[in-house]
């Protein structure tokens, strides 16, 4: 909605003398992740037992990133943000990030088997979800009624009847456009690794804050830490469908230590911002080994 509003009188009579300045303490950062190539390789089974090195972008968890006063190293084995005093003994000290984002967020694909397992931006297809549970997971999917989902077209339908839409676009966890074009979050850069933009709006900007981040990596049985499996129930109008669908956990920024876990890539160095024109390029470069 167009909105008009009217000068103070005393800048009518030479508008180049009158300078407004709004003084708004936020900003919006935009900038690139860069994942490396071994955060999206995994060792797998192929159908005869035998073990292949396999480099696949659906690997790649949701990425965390916030702005934060500084990052410091010390406290764990790997960089973290500046914490803030203990307060309660279960959880460390809040980090009281600036804003934040992901790119990649957990979102539920119709049937239970998927819930905290899918992440956008990682799916261009229903065939896609179903490859990676039968090649990667192990466990096929199954319907309500305990039969595998091995056609595309009833994935779709099925989707279709449950969120009452129709079309692909309107199901958030498939990367597809407008157009109905592959729309997924990372692509694949010169050196092999992989590189996706990111927003962070409504950022609080402060002169040599610390835009850090990191991936949540699949388990070595596919689950995610910050995934939180009771949240967000599901029902449908059948009586017998009803059961927890998964979203994130809350506070994960303020956090973060509570869900790195073995496997997981975080940023060694982050970036630190020195003007709010900063359009940062965040490397998610360490591989964390250590038990928590």
């Amino acid at each position: 909605m167009k909105r008009s509003f009217a000068l103070p009188l005393a800048c009518f009579a030479t508008l180049s003398g009158c300078a407004f300045e709004e003084g708004l303490p936020e900003i919006e950062v935009i900038g690139t992740v860069v994942v490396p190539k071994e955060a999206a390789t995994r060792t797998v089974l192929d159908t005869d037992g035998n073990e292949s090195e396999v480099t696949d972008v659906r690997f790649i968890g949701p990425v965390y990133l916030g702005a934060f006063p500084s990052i410091v190293a010390g406290d764990f084995d790997y960089t973290h943000p500046e914490m803030g005093p203990v307060i309660d003994p279960e959880f460390p000290g809040n980090t009281y990030p600036f804003g934040g984002t992901t790119i990649g967020r957990f979102d539920f694909a119709c049937f239970e088997a998927t819930a905290c397992m899918v992440t956008t931006g990682r799916y261009d297809s229903f065939a896609s979800i179903i490859d990676y549970f039968n090649t990667y997971v192990g466990t096929p999917l199954v319907d309500p009624y305990g039969d595998e989902v091995s056609s595309e077209k009833y994935f779709e339908q099925y989707c279709f009847d449950y969120y009452n839409v129709t079309s692909w676009q309107e199901l958030s966890f498939l990367a597809v456009d407008a157009d109905g074009n592959t729309d997924l979050d990372f692509t694949e850069n010169a050196d092999g690794d992989f590189v996706a933009d990111f927003d962070m709006p409504a950022t609080l900007y402060t002169e040599g804050m610390a835009i850090w981040g990191w991936i949540d990596s699949p388990s070595d049985a596919y689950s995610f830490s910050t995934c939180d499996t009771s949240r967000d129930g599901a029902q449908t109008n059948e009586y017998n469908l009803e059961f927890d669908a998964g979203g994130g956990h809350q506070m994960v920024l303020n956090y973060p230590s509570v869900y790195i876990f073995e496997g997981d890539y975080v940023s060694t160095e982050g970036y630190i911002m020195t003007s709010e024109d900063d359009e940062p390029v965040v490397n998610l470069d360490y591989m964390y080994t250590g038990a928590k």
